[in-house]
């Protein structure tokens, strides 16, 4: 058992350094189990470096995980309960209708319930609570000493919800959050981690919850590992304010030491990337840093943000070149003649290259447009909001009209969809004998059409009325279905999944993706390919978790009106 440090800068080799001695070791080690616990992001791709850097090309013995694959790969060892996982759109759905049972216990947040956007930040909240391990009665605790009554109200109504929600999940479900506490509880019983090499990467500090693991992988792993940023001149041992660049480097650093000395783990020397072997700080060896061939980028690395002011004299060799431009088009038009530059001139790739910014809202349809002006492929790595999307408008118009008793606003904004019907003539005749003859009402819809106006002396009532109920029989289904008593959200889902069916939404999509692949629209190509399985995914979900429920029909609507990932967005 034994912990030891590898420290350094940005770029100073820490990571390379860590694969290399895994990789060394695991091939002279064949029988021992090495694992690299990255953040869940970084996974694929650290499986990736591993493979091109592993002399066989493989990961052997070594298992790249993040905390959350760790436990499952545990309790598929022990053959732990298969236990059902709610994720954030769950969350979401089942906090949504506890405030909606508890609204007469909640105070401050009773007049919010309603507002775009808080449901999901009490799902935020709550996972915070999950994750520092604050219960309702810590909440409640923390409610009597809080300084303003204002915030009093609002501890005390976040224990309401949070109470609410562990009664409708016990038994049910756990919390994403939950599953590393019961990894914490039968870890001790895990024979692929016990003697195991573990290596920890790519973090800058850890939760409660990973503190807890982190330590039982210290008594029971033969070997801790771990990365740490932090340069050279940078006391992590010393307890420096939160204004410090690399305070919470040592706060983990601090709570890791602690840790070890707590259960008698040896601590081994800390490796130093970037100090010089003279100090006796250094590990001895030449360090080749990303940074190498750019030293206009290695000053800024050991500058930016520190107190002393100093201003570079060496010699650019293009490594970091700085541009003003007068508005976001004159940037990007800048970017552009760099990028055409790059490409004729030295022979580069346009996949060699990257445009990053930090608003993509705002220059997002700039570069959009010059890129396609000037012929430069690209994939830009955003997210496309999906309300606008014909499907999505197809159900939130269908809901309004059987909510509304088919008023003639929502009856047209379900037909204008382009999902029902493709024969817009036809759509325009009735939306004008509608209007002229004030049709409303289901009674209305559902009688023979036999009158005729002044300016439509010559229209064909019968074709009208065979257009009309061909294209009414779903919403009239549906509407149907809907009136039964009682009905459960797993029948509304259903009666809206039938009117999809009936309208043969998932094949008109299909349609739709191959046109824009045709014309080259592959943006719009993408997204009709994704949200079909989208809003099943979200409606069957919803019937899932909350499908035995009686609600209104209003309440339904404003669950799939308000539920982020219903309104939110798909990859771009």
């Amino acid at each position: 058992m034994s912990l030891q440090l590898i420290l350094g800068g940005s770029g100073s080799g820490k990571t390379s350094l860590l694969y290399d001695r895994i990789i060394r070791e695991s091939m002279a080690h064949p029988d021992q189990i090495y694992f690299i616990i990255v953040p869940e992001q970084f996974t694929m791709q650290t499986q990736k470096d591993i493979v091109l850097c592993h002399p066989n090309h493989g990961t052997m013995n070594i298992d790249i995980v993040s905390f959350q694959r760790l436990a499952y790969r545990v309790f598929e060892e022990l053959a732990v309960e298969n236990l059902r996982v709610l994720d954030d759109m769950g969350k979401s759905m089942v906090l949504r209708k506890v405030a909606a049972n508890k609204r007469k216990e909640l105070i401050l947040f009773q007049g919010h319930l309603n507002q775009a956007g808080f449901v999901n930040q009490l799902k935020s909240m709550l996972s915070e609570f999950y994750q520092y391990g604050i219960s309702p009665q810590i909440l409640r605790e923390m409610a009597e000493l809080a300084g303003t009554p204002l915030f009093r109200q609002k501890l005390l109504d976040f224990a309401v919800v949070f109470e609410g929600f562990q009664e409708y999940i016990a038994g049910h479900y756990i919390t994403t959050e939950e599953v590393l506490d019961v990894l914490c509880r039968v870890l001790p019983q895990s024979e692929i981690v016990k003697n195991s090499v573990i290596a920890l990467d790519g973090y800058t500090g850890f939760t409660p919850v990973q503190y807890r693991l982190l330590e039982l992988c210290l008594i029971h792993a033969r070997q801790v590992l771990m990365t740490v940023t932090a340069d050279g001149q940078a006391s992590v041992y010393q307890g420096l304010g939160m204004h410090s660049l690399f305070y919470m480097s040592r706060q983990m650093v601090k709570r890791c030491t602690e840790l070890a000395e707590h259960n008698q783990v040896s601590k081994l020397p800390d490796i130093w990337l970037g100090k010089s072997a003279e100090d006796g700080q250094g590990d001895g060896r030449k360090v080749l840093t990303r940074f190498a061939d750019s030293p206009e980028l290695w000053w800024l690395e050991r500058n930016l943000f520190r107190y002393r002011r100093e201003c570079y004299e060496g010699e650019g060799k293009g490594g970091l070149e700085l541009f003003f431009g007068v508005n976001p088009a004159g940037e990007v038009t800048h970017v552009v003649e760099r990028i055409q530059a790059l490409v004729r001139g030295q022979g580069l790739r346009y996949r060699d290259m990257a445009v990053v910014t930090g608003d993509l809202a705002g220059y997002g349809k700039e570069i959009a447009h010059q890129f396609e002006q000037n012929q430069i492929p690209f994939f830009m790595d955003d997210k496309k909001s999906v309300l606008d999307n014909p499907v999505v408008e197809l159900i939130r118009g269908s809901l309004e009209a059987v909510r509304r008793d088919l008023s003639y606003e929502s009856v047209f904004r379900y037909l204008r969809t382009g999902l029902v019907t493709a024969d817009q003539k036809m759509t325009d005749r009735m939306e004008n004998y509608v209007i002229a003859m004030g049709i409303r009402g289901a009674r209305r819809w559902s009688q023979q059409w036999d009158r005729i106006y002044r300016e439509a002396a010559d229209l064909n009532l019968a074709e009208l009325n065979a257009f009309r109920d061909q294209v009414m029989a779903p919403l009239l289904k549906m509407r149907e279905a809907f009136g039964a008593k009682p009905i459960t959200v797993s029948g509304m889902v259903q009666a809206v999944i039938g009117l999809l069916e009936e309208c043969c939404v998932e094949e008109k999509l299909e349609a739709y993706q191959e046109y824009f692949l045709a014309v080259g629209e592959y943006r719009l190509a993408k997204e009709y390919g994704q949200v079909y399985g989208l809003v099943m995914e979200l409606l069957q979900r919803l019937s899932e978790l909350l499908g035995e429920e009686q609600i209104s029909r209003k309440e339904f609507m404003e669950i799939l009106e308000k539920e982020p990932e219903f309104t939110g967005e798909i990859e771009g």
